[in-house]
């Protein structure tokens, strides 16, 4: 072997070593979920990792420092906010494919943080707050969304997720809508929605949740430690191709009205649906018998694969709630039609205490602290009832934003903790070698401080 052929081979193992170690990081930072402790079939959920900055300063519909400019640009990005309040929209956010990998962070708000809401009528008649249409890798956290329309203005949900895929939204409210409070439309998959709260979905339509409308082809979508409060029937309500992936797994449902878990089958292959360790809880609006896992005969081409386990139910003495109804029962299945895609997996009466402290945006506002005491203390009654108005909005506090001197979107005060340094924009880089960006890392920290009270500024 000649010199120049021995450098040549020497060049490309070199070059195949680099291009393996690249292959490596690419495949360690893939495999890392949307944030510490994201579960269910979303939690592959890019959002804006590694992007920049975008920083929220203006509650203003649109414009420069808006939440719509930062929603609707184009990149990863991370929408960091500098003010809080209610943010009046004059129509919706939409994003789509081209505003994909984005993180819309409500945890670093200041005060009381941000609130949504929407009460002028278009001529195209869209007046869902925020939409995800056709959009990838997005995460919502620690926001609240409740329009404001008289019940006679249709089709208006709180939240709609639309021919999209990867997308986690995570401690979030919403209410008052006159459709579903929260909508999964098309062909949404690799969905989750955890540790939410959907209220006071107004009549004569109100609907907690709709997770299968109309799809074209199976869907993977996981409902993990929500609370459904006084919505009259959709608690959830799931129509699904089979080979789905759908879990409602430690969720607390409250005060329906008529209707709880609502199964239709209504295309090829019968929907496959796992219910693990709910609680259903029955309220002064809730029918004398209602069933808690209920298929609806309409349409039905294929029969459903249901599974069920560790839910409980819970009425006064003078009213019912059925676990299964009595048609429903010849499609219940022994194992899970697919892998359940939470692993940590309670038990009904955990998840409703663990619902009632840590469900919803926070700090929590006026509705949710009223939605919440509502429920009560378990196996006791509670209180609550179905409107047909909006509620009045809640005031939300300013604050101070925290102080970011290297403007990377982290609390000087917290990068410490995780190895950061505060006067070195470093989002990106895994100061502490866990394998978790200090980003990651400290939005995580600001989560778990806003739901325990404890962030200081």
């Amino acid at each position: 072997m000649t010199k120049a052929h021995g450098l040549a081979r020497s060049l490309i193992v070199i070059v195949s070593v680099c291009i393996g170690l690249t292959a490596a990081v690419a495949s360690a930072s893939s495999v890392l979920v949307a944030f510490p402790g994201a579960q269910g079939h979303g939690r592959y959920s890019e959002g804006g990792r590694g992007g920049r900055m975008v920083v929220v300063t203006t509650l203003e519909d649109k414009g420069p420092g808006s939440l719509r400019a930062c929603m609707q640009a184009e990149g990863p990005r991370n929408c960091i906010f500098k003010v809080g309040g209610v943010i009046q929209l004059k129509r919706p956010i939409i994003v789509k494919a081209e505003n994909s990998f984005l993180s819309v962070l409500g945890q670093t708000a200041p005060g009381g943080g941000i609130l949504i809401t929407i009460s002028e009528t278009n001529k195209d008649k869209k007046h869902t707050p925020l939409v995800v249409k056709g959009g990838h890798d997005v995460i919502l956290r620690h926001i609240r969304v409740r329009p404001r329309f008289p019940n006679s203005v249709k089709n208006v949900d709180a939240i709609t997720v639309e021919n999209s895929r990867r997308v986690y939204i995570d401690h979030v409210s919403g209410s008052w809508a006159t459709d579903e409070n929260f909508n999964s439309h098309g062909d949404a998959t690799e969905l989750t929605v955890a540790h939410s709260i959907f209220g006071e979905g107004l009549e004569k339509h109100s609907k907690c949740a709709l997770l299968g409308s109309d799809p074209r082809q199976p869907q993977k979508i996981t409902f993990w430690q929500n609370a459904c409060i006084s919505n009259s029937d959709r608690n959830p309500d799931d129509n699904h191709y089979g080979g789905s992936c759908i879990d409602i797994v430690n969720n607390l449902f409250f005060n329906a009205k008529s209707e709880w878990g609502e199964i239709f089958s209504q295309y090829p292959g019968g929907t496959p649906v796992s219910y693990v360790g709910n609680y259903f809880k029955a309220g002064p609006s809730t029918d004398r018998v209602t069933y808690a896992i209920n298929w609806n005969a309409i349409e039905t081409i294929d029969g459903p694969n249901i599974y069920q386990r560790d839910n409980e139910t819970w009425a006064p003495e003078e009213k019912s709630v059925v676990l299964v109804a009595p048609d429903t029962t010849q499609y219940i299945v022994a194992k899970p039609p697919c892998p359940i895609s939470v692993e940590a997996i309670v038990s009904a009466r955990q998840a409703y205490d663990n619902v009632v402290r840590r469900a919803g945006a926070f700090p929590r506002d006026d509705v949710d602290r009223r939605l919440v005491r509502g429920i009560g203390v378990i196996d006791k009654p509670g209180r609550g009832k179905i409107l047909r108005a909006a509620g009045d909005l809640p005031v939300i506090e300013s604050g101070t934003p925290f102080k970011d001197e290297d403007e990377d979107g982290m609390p000087d005060m917290i990068e410490g903790r995780f190895g950061a340094d505060a006067t070195v924009a470093d989002p990106w880089q895994d100061s502490d070698g866990d394998g978790w960006p200090n980003f990651d890392q400290v939005m995580e920290a600001l989560s778990e401080e806003r739901i325990a009270g404890t962030l200081l500024r």
